[in-house]
């Protein structure tokens, strides 16, 4: 019984192989000047179709019995729409040399391919569709792949079973970042054919997810990296949506005075005066693990407004940092980000000591670690990440504490090559106490998922004068940067 399998499959491999051969396209040689030229497929196509990679020249003239088109900036203009199954055609070519090219070939109504999906940096899911009536014989299907168009059998191909309907498989050893053409085939007592052809790029091997800076920052000595998201942490309560920040420097600050009469905020229509579990606006200064996870806190939703600290001990217990028993008090951890993979768990929050290591502890290729700033008009501190090259934008005062925010004036366009290199930016989006917004576009506070007493949870404050480590009042209202895991 195994012999005769081996049989059969050897005798399906020869239909292929001959079947392959027959369905191989015709090369026809151009010459300068008039030529004669038939279409040898047995289905009409458009023109642009049927030429399929073959680019005429500038001038190019195709004839019919009737009528004639001619190729002007890249197209076919005139009559000939369409070439026809058996006719002939006068061609005249405008190149000074000889080419050959073949007719692409047409899709067969006999098998779809479907749609690439799954892709990874090294992998994809492929498959099809065989649309044949009860009865025929299939003996091979699959699907016929490679990085340049029109792949056939005679390439690289999967072999799927036999049957009418659905089959899929997936490609395993891709390329990172390249493109591939995918078509379904099936070999039948019909004969071979293709389906139409679909295309896919994998991803970049080791790049940044969704909505992080492509920029990988060391957090301990054990050389473990992170990517820092694209913006700060906002929220919209009306609509229970988490996202991150447009640009770096965004905030929303408020609209209204505060104490100090600073007023500040890049988000139209946004105000953290405003916050509420009805609030259309946006907010981005949250209470020390306020993820909206029931993790036992007293206030754990982000529209929490009290001012008793002892309202957001996370688990329950005074003690508790936010990363630990189920990590749920994690902002990154509990909730999918809607610009940042929507997905729940692909981010967290720094622990302290891993801000440290970012700030003070870090070796790069540059030496330098941050630099306080002011970008797009917005005050804040910049973190640079290992690999920094130095040559892309020379910051003044790099690494030190007690300097001013005007240290470095970076404009957009500037800070675009900036962002473009790994820069991280962290804007002065000041603090909320209750529904008092204080010390916006003036100071930065940023929490760390790290407690630290009885009443306080840890994190960095920087100001126009100092950065350093800040132990904060748990239920003050301060901002949120997650990080998601580098591959080193």
């Amino acid at each position: 019984m195994k012999r005769v399998f081996i049989l059969l499959v050897s005798l399906f491999a020869m239909m292929a192989a001959s079947l392959s051969a027959k369905a191989q396209q015709i090369t026809i040689t151009l010459y300068p000047g008039v030529n004669w030229i038939s279409y040898p497929n047995a289905e009409a196509m458009d023109i642009a179709s049927a030429f399929g990679s073959f680019t005429p020249a500038q001038g190019d003239i195709i004839k019919s019995q009737y009528t004639s088109s001619v190729y002007s900036n890249g197209g076919w203009m005139g009559g000939v729409t369409h070439l026809v199954p058996g006719s002939g055609y006068k061609y005249y070519s405008n190149r000074t040399e000889v080419v050959d090219f073949s007719f692409a070939q047409p899709a067969s109504n006999a098998v779809a391919t479907a749609t690439p999906t799954g892709i990874t940096a090294t992998s994809a899911v492929v498959g099809g569709m065989v649309i044949l009536p009860e009865g025929t014989h299939v003996f091979l299907r699959g699907v016929c792949w490679g990085t340049e168009s029109n792949p056939d059998i005679d390439g690289d191909h999967t072999s799927d079973g036999t049957g009418i309907g659905s089959f899929s498989s997936t490609l395993e050893g891709l390329n990172p970042a390249t493109t591939y053409y995918v078509r379904a085939y099936v070999l039948s007592d019909h004969g071979l054919a293709y389906g139409s052809e679909q295309s896919f790029t994998t991803e970049a091997g080791g790049s940044a997810p969704i909505g992080a800076i492509n920029g990988k920052f060391s957090i301990n000595n054990s050389g473990d990296q992170v990517y820092f998201s694209q913006g700060n942490l906002q929220y919209q309560a009306s609509t229970n949506t988490w996202r991150f920040a447009e640009n770096q420097w965004d905030y929303v600050g408020t609209q209204t005075p505060d104490n100090y009469g600073l007023v500040g905020g890049t988000v139209t229509g946004s105000d953290n005066r405003n916050i509420s579990q009805t609030y259309s606006g946006w907010i981005d200064l949250f209470g020390w693990g306020t993820s909206g996870c029931n993790h036992g806190a007293n206030c754990y939703q982000p529209w929490s407004t009290s001012t008793s600290y002892s309202d957001y001990y996370a688990y329950g217990s005074l003690s508790s940092n936010l990363y630990n028993q189920t990590g749920m008090a994690d902002w990154g951890v509990y909730n999918p980000l809607s610009n940042g993979g929507n997905q729940a768990n692909q981010w967290r929050t720094l622990t302290q000591p891993e801000w440290n290591y970012v700030f003070y502890n870090r070796s790069t290729t540059s030496g330098v670690r941050f630099a306080k700033a002011k970008v797009n008009d917005v005050n804040g501190v910049i973190l640079l990440p290992d690999d920094w090259n130095s040559d892309t934008y020379n910051l003044s005062n790099a690494n030190t504490n007690g300097v001013s925010y005007s240290s470095n004036v970076i404009t957009s366009s500037q800070w675009n090559t900036l962002e473009q290199a790994g820069a991280v930016f962290l804007p002065s989006a000041g603090y909320r106490y209750g529904t008092s917004v204080c010390l916006v576009a003036d100071y930065g506070y940023y929490w760390s998922s790290s407690y630290f007493s009885t009443d306080s949870a840890r994190g960095i404050s920087f100001d126009n004068a100092n950065l350093g480590t800040d132990e904060s009042r748990r239920g003050n209202g301060q901002s949120v940067r997650l990080v998601a895991p580098a591959e080193n």
